[in-house]
């Protein structure tokens, strides 16, 4: 799934040194250049300056053409095994801005950047087997693509970069005093530039900035985080007056309104903001929790470097509780994570050990512990021997975004996009850059999409923008609605789980907000699904969706209940299946009965009545024994599962018991039923 672009090549530059009158054979006080045989001998005739030998390339434009360099050229003579040659290129005229590629005679390869009466060591001195010996030639090459620059020598990657600085027009030789070499050529070819552009791409699209009450004149807005349903957005905010311990980095937030345009900003103050660089990484699909940059100790100033997790309370959210992930590795001065929208994944852009070279893309899973495995690797479709950081994984849990200066861009750092394949963490499609709309030659650092995937949300300048979204994702339900007490219809707190239906499978968690009750899950196409609230003290009354055959992002209403374990309470199986007229217990319904009878276990003295209810389809008497039938199957189940019959009594009730009139196929379905009813506790 993508397009690249043309390649065409045009070789712009091509010295072969056959001609003595070419410009390159002269003789002054350092240097002598002479053209022998197809050759360029030149020997810098001094011990103790470096001898230069230019002449103008002819690129131009680099920042979207791509080129190589080469040059085959012969250490011929020399006063010091450690004395040096090789090629200068990007040259300014006045020499204040050159980039070098040299050998030594003790077979050492280096690299630099000399700008601003600075020298940047790209690669410091180290031994090389790839350079030849005294006498024997060296092919030196130097190879961009987009914002790729790679150093070979013999064929031999020495060293690569994502650099992606503007060069100079003029390149040729350097050499150290006392030092003659022979050069057979210099070579420039020029690229037309090859980008894997994402399919989807709209070059019509346009950033559009979010409005002044956000995004100020006098102070940075960076790190924008949107929430599934688009409606809450967070930023962090530098040096503003109003961040609450001085200039710093403080969390920010805007809600839209009932016309859907954003808030005035507002500082969403402590715990989560203190005399730290402050940020959120990324917001559950609940709006509930919050998984923030840095740690905290208890009081809520900062400890450290790393990540936490904030979660709300009656009182807002609470102090950041540091997550402990296993082997934890950094080697890195930066990092950065993301939270999948199920709770239990976290991608993070880290330098271990093991990694392809500067951070690499990992993810650790939940465990049952409450901490996080150790971080196992993206894989190398993925990661590079350049910086991977800032992963986003869209809702479908398939498509991920990430910024990197080691896949070919526009810029310093892009950001790019790629599927996953199938289920494993390490196997995915190859990145293809967003192109040049969201990717400018600067550097682009994160992106954050709605559940819908519709909208997108980025920052450059210090400013934030909204953008269209086209690269083409998986249809996801966003489930809303609010958790509530069945006796009291109050809402209330409480954990929510979903699984796959069929095998029973936990695929995620949220949280309803301790307040309102409200709660929201994502739930990807594809599957059938259970989901249910959690409290302990009450029975969860399960809800289910099926989304085998969803085509387009929806929105989904459902509210959760929750029973008291209570003697006389009336609670609904709502996840029991059956055929159509029949009393056979369909494999779905099993890991609703398992909770039931995880329930009967914790409870040793109670026992319950189980009552079975029709609609008002058949006749009155057929409809009396299929609800008996179904009934019993359900007390069977549990006998066999070690449930003591003495615990259990079942009774079929046909059409008398109605909850619903019988006009709808929704209001049969509410009829369609399995109870119990606890007798005693």
């Amino acid at each position: 799934w993508g397009i690249n672009a043309a390649i065409s090549q045009t070789v712009i530059y091509n010295e072969p040194f056959d001609n003595p009158e070419s410009g390159w054979a002269h003789e002054n006080n350092l240097t002598k250049a002479e053209i022998k045989n197809s050759t360029l001998l030149l020997e810098n005739k001094s011990t103790d300056q470096a001898a230069w030998q230019l002449a103008n390339s002819g690129l131009s434009n680099t920042d979207s053409l791509d080129f190589d360099i080469e040059a085959h050229i012969t250490l011929k003579k020399t006063v010091s095994d450690n004395a040096t040659f090789g090629i200068a290129w990007g040259v300014y005229n006045d020499y204040s801005n050159y980039r070098v590629f040299r050998i030594s005679g003790n077979s050492q390869t280096q690299i630099y950047h000399y700008y601003n009466n600075n020298y940047e060591y790209q690669k410091a001195w180290s031994v090389s087997n790839a350079v030849s010996k005294q006498g024997v030639v060296n092919h030196f090459k130097i190879q961009k693509r987009a914002n790729i620059t790679q150093f070979f020598l013999n064929g031999q990657l020495i060293y690569s970069t994502g650099d992606n600085d503007y060069f100079g027009y003029q390149l040729g030789f350097i050499l150290d005093g006392g030092v003659q070499i022979a050069a057979e050529d210099l070579i420039v070819t020029e690229y037309r530039r090859k980008i894997n552009i994402a399919e989807g791409f709209d070059p019509k699209i346009q950033l559009v900035a979010l409005p002044s009450h956000i995004n100020t004149t006098e102070y940075q807005e960076v790190s924008p985080v949107i929430s599934a349903d688009g409606n809450l957005l967070f930023f962090a905010r530098k040096d503003s007056p109003n961040n609450v311990d001085g200039p710093n980095d403080d969390i920010w937030y805007s809600t839209k309104n009932a016309m859907g345009d954003w808030n005035t900003a507002k500082n969403i103050g402590k715990p989560l903001n203190n005399k730290s660089f402050n940020f959120v990484i990324s917001i559950s699909p609940d709006n509930n929790s919050l998984l923030i940059g840095n740690t905290y100790n208890p009081d809520g100033s900062i400890k450290g470097q790393g990540v936490s997790q904030s979660k709300k309370s009656f009182k807002g959210f609470e102090v950041p509780k540091e997550l402990n992930i296993e082997d934890y590795i950094n080697n890195n001065e930066y990092v950065a994570y993301f939270l999948t929208n199920d709770n239990e994944h976290i991608l993070m852009a880290v330098e271990r050990p093991e990694g392809k070279g500067q951070k690499d893309l990992y993810v650790s899973h939940l465990k049952p512990s409450g901490a996080w495995t150790k971080p196992e690797t993206l894989g190398q479709t993925i990661n590079t021997t350049e910086d991977e950081i800032n992963p986003f994984l869209s809702s479908d849990g398939k498509t991920l975004y990430f910024a990197s200066n080691g896949h070919y861009g526009y810029g310093y750092y892009d950001i790019f996009v790629s599927k996953r394949i199938g289920s494993k963490w390490n196997e995915w499609s190859t990145p293809q850059n967003l192109g040049p709309v969201i990717n400018t030659p600067s550097s682009e650092l994160s992106i954050f999409l709605t559940a819908k995937a519709d909208k997108a949300y980025v920052a450059r300048g210090g400013d934030l923008f909204v953008i269209d979204n086209t690269i083409k994702q998986d249809p996801v339900v966003l489930v809303k609605g609010k958790v509530y007490d069945q006796k009291t219809q109050k809402p209330m707190s409480a954990d929510i789980e979903y699984y796959n239906l069929s095998s029973n499978h936990k695929l995620g968690t949220a949280l309803s907000d301790p307040i309102t009750g409200d709660y929201s899950i994502i739930l990807p196409y594809g599957q059938a699904y259970s989901f249910m609230a959690n409290k302990k003290a009450y029975y969860a009354i399960t809800q289910n969706i099926d989304l085998k055959h969803l085509t387009e992002y929806q929105e989904v209403e459902r509210d959760l209940y929750l029973n008291p374990i209570e003697k006389g309470e009336i609670i609904r199986l709502n996840n029991i299946f059956f055929e159509s007229g029949q009393y056979n217990l369909l494999p779905e319904s099993f890991s609703e009965l398992d909770r039931l009878i995880h329930i009967l276990q914790s409870n040793p003295k109670m026992s319950i009545a189980i009552q079975g209810h029709t609609d008002a389809v058949g006749t009155d008497a057929n409809n009396l024994t299929l609800s008996e039938q179904r009934a019993a199957s359900v007390k069977k189940y549990l006998i066999e599962k070690g449930i003591d019959s003495a615990r259990l009594s079942s009774k079929g009730f046909g059409e008398t018991h109605f909850i619903a009139d019988n006009n709808t196929e929704i209001s049969k379905q509410k009829n369609r039923r399995v109870e119990f009813q606890i007798l005693e506790m």
